[in-house]
């Protein structure tokens, strides 16, 4: 890969520097998923780490009876280790929940010996950190919480991460996931789930300017439901450092 140089101190900057240098090295493929197909099964092998350049994905748990729990959402930017040389099993299932690209890093890319796999190394890890931080926020809320914190709470997770990464038009943002992935990832059935988002919509504090788009018309109403500070939030989930930058 490209020696990468350093450039400004952008929250969530880091994740698409990255995907431009992945994206420059010619032994990357890119490969495209319909949306509902399951990249990799609970239990399957896998050695890979993933990096999710368009689209959303879930990384699901599902019981014998079928009972499905999204554990985390990837956006546009980001990467998840899907499992590594010495565990070689996936810990969850991989599903397009929109139409997706995305790259599968395999080890020989991550383990090189260049700078630039160095840096994808650290990435890496510090995905690692930051997703482990949000499911621990969500995983407070699916214990103390009520329908409209755990609501509130995707919500706002989901324009953090995606305004960090430039996939926000202000308030709003695409949102290509169903009411029922959303019940999956919240712990809510669909009618919980419909119910809640039309309560919200009523009372002023989201809006839907299309079909596949949802805007945050009053955050602080979504951060006094969610019981978020939304600066230490951001700080908790987002890499914020010097990032490297694929050199041209």
């Amino acid at each position: 890969m490209t020696v990468p140089k350093m450039s400004k101190n952008i929250p969530g900057r880091v994740h698409t520097a990255l995907t431009d240098t992945i994206l420059a090295d010619t032994r990357i493929l890119v490969s495209k998923a319909d949306q509902g197909r399951i990249l990799t099964h609970e239990s399957d092998f896998a050695d890979h780490a993933l990096l999710l350049v368009e689209g959303w994905v879930g990384l699901s748990k599902t019981l014998a009876e079928g009972e499905t729990q999204i554990i985390d959402v990837m956006l546009p930017g980001d990467f998840a280790l899907i499992g590594t040389r010495i565990a070689p099993v996936a810990a969850s299932s991989v599903e397009a929940l929109s139409d997706i690209k995305y790259i599968n890093i395999r080890p020989d890319i991550a383990n090189g010996p260049d700078t630039a796999s160095a840096n994808l190394r650290e990435v890496l890890a510090a995905s690692i950190l930051t997703t482990q931080s949000r499911i621990s926020e969500m995983l407070l809320r699916l214990g103390r919480g009520n329908a409209a914190s755990r609501i509130a709470y995707a919500l706002i997770e989901f324009h953090t991460r995606l305004q960090a990464v430039g996939r926000t038009n202000g308030k709003s943002f695409d949102f290509p996931i169903s009411q029922q992935k959303l019940g999956e990832f919240t712990g809510m059935t669909n009618v919980h789930v419909c119910r809640t988002l039309r309560r919200f919509e009523q009372e002023g504090i989201i809006a839907h300017p299309n079909a596949r788009s949802i805007e945050l018309v009053d955050m602080n109403a979504l951060c006094a439901l969610a019981d978020i500070d939304l600066d230490r939030f951001r700080k908790s989930i987002l890499i914020n450092r010097a990032v490297p930058t694929a050199v041209g």
